[in-house]
């Protein structure tokens, strides 16, 4: 056990929790507090909150482990997908979705759609946010294992049920109201590490030099193009595939201030990434990837080389706070998919306000069990795992949800036969393994298009009233 760094680690913890209590009363009030959080966020809360969902333990562990272990490349496409996640949903969901009205994806389907398109993406929101928290889970075990001395699979019990905790107290509020000391914590961290990484190495362009000293290959192409191509997309429609970022546009105040959050919070990840390609480098000259067990734990041994153990437990902190405020986030959709999109819409329409939300907390402690379960023997590292789910949802609900809000032809059957036709294509290939890693979505997300497009075109128009939402979702009126 690392006694200073686990005692940061346990503080953090604790801070955490305590802010979950402090606002389960808040959260309890109504569904729209426990899952919106009132639709009262401001723009500066917003963009640390969208921020912290996005910046997971891949934007941190898994893409410096995957840009030492896969060269350089890999680490660009990663970030470039990322950082252009926010602008891309800025132009062409948040204030649009907004406007909606709506609390959650499936939601604003069954607005557009019907209740059929409704309960199928609830579905697939339930499946893909579940298998999203296990490269969350992986890194808390990790670390857990690393800095506390116990067993990794018991590290990911415990960190896991701990920032479930929080989460399923306190709903929207506390999560979003942590998601800003998260994101300042991973934030800071990351730089001050940076700046240590660069000082211990004489400036930038020598530790480009002592990377390239130790690991000639790492400025190399090492995957084929297809990889690098479905990764940067399945990140680029990340922002507006993923309920656990989407969810943050239906908290802000309104429209506009959804659309400046994701601009402020681009500008945090441009900053997270720069520092991250310093730990990379810093990752490559030390030279022991090969030595460890897990690629991804090459971040914490830049930690430990570069910062004292103080600075190192907060970094350590800041690790977890990307972990913790991506999967609270996950666990959030989670729950509002079987809670109110699939029991308050489809089973008991009658159920109260306060059952949904308590219903909703019992469904993220029994998420977050799934979860640790896979967990315990993880598929793959965490930045693929986290594509592989990018992938799934882009290729199900990508187009449905951007078509759905701009074209007043899609309808429900188009809707349908694109979500569960591109979905289909996507796991196909997965289970069949014929195609290069995260290189999946290149075919289905594509055919999922194609099939909306025809099937809403051969068949009946929406309504005249579902069309005219199409206009709502683009007034300038806030």
């Amino acid at each position: 056990m690392q006694v200073t760094e686990t005692i940061i680690l346990l503080i953090y913890l604790i801070v955490m929790t305590l802010m979950g209590i402090y606002f389960y009363r808040r959260a309890r009030q109504s569904e729209n507090d426990y899952f919106t959080a009132g639709q009262s966020i401001n723009t500066f809360v917003g963009a640390f909150a969208i921020f912290a969902a996005v910046a997971s333990s891949s934007s941190l562990m898994g893409a410096v482990g995957s840009g030492v272990a896969l060269g350089v490349p890999y680490f660009f496409t990663y970030a470039f997908g990322v950082i252009a996640i926010l602008p891309f949903s800025m132009f062409l969901v948040s204030g649009q979705i907004r406007r909606s009205g709506v609390k959650t994806i499936p939601q604003f389907f069954k607005q557009r759609f019907g209740k059929p398109v409704q309960v199928v993406s609830a579905a697939i929101v339930v499946i893909g946010m579940t298998f999203y928290m296990v490269p969350q889970l992986t890194a808390s075990g990790l670390i857990g294992q690393h800095v506390l001395g116990i067993e990794y699979t018991t590290a990911v019990i415990f960190l896991g049920l701990g920032f479930t905790l929080y989460a399923a107290l306190g709903g929207m509020w506390a999560i979003t109201y942590t998601d800003l000391i998260q994101g300042s914590i991973m934030l800071i961290g990351i730089v001050v590490l940076a700046l240590f990484i660069a000082v211990d190495h004489n400036g930038f362009v020598s530790l480009i030099n002592d990377a390239m000293a130790v690991d000639p290959a790492f400025g190399d192409i090492t995957q084929p193009w297809m990889s690098y191509f479905g990764l940067f997309i399945a990140f680029l429609w990340f922002g507006i595939i993923s309920p656990s970022v989407v969810m943050r546009n239906f908290a802000s105040r309104d429209a506009k201030t959804a659309r400046r959050s994701a601009m402020w919070a681009c500008l945090l990840y441009l900053t997270l990434f720069v520092a991250g390609f310093f730990v990379t480098a810093a990752g490559a000259s030390m030279g022991i990837v090969d030595s460890l067990n897990n690629t991804d734990m090459i971040f914490v041994s830049v930690i430990e080389q570069y910062l004292p153990a103080v600075l190192g437990g907060i970094m350590l902190a800041g690790l977890m706070a990307a972990i913790m405020s991506s999967a609270d986030a996950m666990l959030l959709a989670i729950s509002a998919g079987i809670a109110h999109d699939i029991y308050k819409e489809h089973i008991n329409p009658r159920a109260s306000e306060r059952f949904v939300t308590g219903l909703g907390l019992v469904v993220m402690i029994a998420a977050s069990i799934v979860g640790i379960l896979i967990a315990i023997d993880p598929p793959g590292l965490i930045a693929i795992m986290v594509g592989w789910v990018g992938g799934f949802l882009l290729s199900s609900f990508g187009f449905p949800i951007v078509l759905g809000l701009w074209w007043k032809r899609a309808n429900m059957l188009g809707a349908l036969t694109g979500m569960l036709g591109g979905a289909f294509v996507f796991l196909i290939l997965i289970i069949g393994g014929w195609l290069p890693t995260n290189a999946e979505p290149i075919i289905g997300a594509p055919v999922s298009l194609i099939l909306m497009i025809v099937v809403s075109l051969m068949t009946e128009p929406p309504s005249k009233e579902t069309q005219a939402m199409v206009d709502h979702y683009h007034t300038h009126l806030e």
